[in-house]
C-alpha cells in the first residue's frame, strides 16, 4: 500500500512551462556560449565524483526530479550504464524525450556538454558524450510523496541517487520534507551513494510570469533529513555566487551533498 505524505500540492505541475523555466535559467547568449558560475561550481563538483578517481560508481544511477534538464548526468554517463532520469512532471519528462530524440525544436545542451568533456579532459568529444547519453538514459514519473516514488513502476535498488533541488517544490512543510527523503533513499542500495542539491532558504521563483512557491529549508534540516534517512554524510560544499536578480528568484546558497547509505 502507498502511503502519502500530507504534501499534495505539486504546483509546478500545472503551472511550471519547462521550456520557458530552459530558456530563462540555461540558456546561453549565443555569442559567448559562457556557462554560469553555479553551474560551474555543480558540474565540477559531479566531474570530482564521477571521475574515473572518483568514489561514486556503479551500474545504476536514478536522478529524482530531473525536472527538464540533462547538465546533471554528463559526467556520470562515464561511469554509469543505466540512468534513470526521473520526474513528477511529464512536460519536463517531454523536453528531455526531445532531445534524446533529436527533434529540431529540443533544448541545446552542448554548451554544458563541451564544459564537462574539458573537465574530464579523457578525450572524449561532445558527439561521443550525446551519443552515450542517448544510450544510457531512460525516463521515468516519479512521486517523492509516495512510499515507493516510481509507483506504479519499480526498479531494482540502485548504486547511486541524485536529487536535484524538486523536494523544496513537492513538499509544504519540513516534515514533508523528512518524509520524502526517506522514500526517495528507499531506492538505493545499501553501501550507495546519495548525491543531493538544493537552495537554501529560498521561497519562490518566477517562470514567465508564474510565481511558484518552494519550501524555504536551511542546513540544518537537510542533513537532520539525510542522517534520519540512514545514511552517513561524507562530504559537503555551499556555493554563494549568484547573478540571478531577487525578484525572479530569492536564492543565496546552494548545497551539494555527498552521502553514503548505511
Amino acid at each position: 500500500m502507498e502511503v502519502v505524505s500530507t504534501s499534495n500540492n505539486h504546483v509546478y505541475d500545472n503551472r511550471f512551462d519547462a521550456r520557458k523555466y530552459l530558456d530563462f535559467f540555461y540558456k546561453m547568449d549565443p555569442k559567448t556560449q559562457k556557462v554560469d558560475e553555479e553551474s560551474k561550481f555543480s558540474l565540477t563538483f559531479l566531474s570530482n565524483l564521477f571521475s574515473s578517481a572518483g568514489r561514486v560508481k556503479g551500474q545504476s544511477l536514478i536522478e529524482i526530479g530531473a525536472g527538464p534538464t540533462i547538465h546533471y548526468i554528463l559526467s556520470a554517463c562515464e561511469t554509469f550504464e543505466k540512468i534513470y532520469l526521473t520526474d513528477y512532471s511529464q512536460e519536463s519528462l517531454d523536453e528531455i524525450k526531445k532531445w534524446l530524440n533529436r527533434n529540431n525544436d529540443a533544448f541545446d545542451w552542448s554548451p554544458y556538454i563541451r564544459f564537462v568533456c574539458d573537465l574530464e579532459n579523457n578525450g572524449s568529444t561532445l558527439n561521443q558524450k550525446e551519443e552515450k547519453i542517448r544510450r544510457n538514459v531512460s525516463l521515468m514519473k516519479c512521486d517523492v510523496t509516495f512510499t515507493n516514488p516510481l509507483h506504479p513502476k519499480s526498479l531494482p535498488l540502485t548504486d547511486c541517487l541524485l536529487m536535484t533541488s524538486c523536494l523544496t517544490s513537492a513538499c509544504n512543510t519540513f516534515k514533508d520534507f523528512k518524509i520524502a527523503v526517506k522514500n526517495t533513499v528507499s531506492l538505493l542500495k545499501p553501501g550507495g551513494h546519495l548525491i543531493m542539491y538544493d537552495y537554501l532558504g529560498s521561497s519562490y521563483y518566477f517562470v514567465g510570469e508564474e510565481k511558484l512557491s518552494l519550501l524555504p529549508i536551511d542546513e540544518k534540516i537537510v542533513l537532520e533529513s539525510v542522517l534520519e534517512s540512514g545514511c552517513k554524510i561524507i562530504e559537503f560544499q555551499k556555493f554563494r555566487g549568484f547573478h540571478i536578480p531577487e525578484e525572479v528568484f530569492d536564492c543565496k546558497t546552494v548545497l551539494w551533498l555527498l552521502a553514503q547509505k548505511l
